[in-house]
């Protein structure tokens, strides 16, 4: 099953993300307009 997940810059995102990976789905997009925490960023 494929996940988009919005709101991604908050600190409980990290732990969705990683409840869909453990269940074997597949995280496909993520948006927050905001990066409070960084979760989301890519360097």
């Amino acid at each position: 099953m494929n996940f988009a997940l919005i709101g991604v810059a908050g600190y409980i995102a990290p732990r969705h993300m990683q409840a869909i990976k453990d269940c074997g789905h597949n995280l496909v997009a993520a948006y927050d307009l905001n990066d409070s925490v960084g979760i989301g960023r890519r360097d």
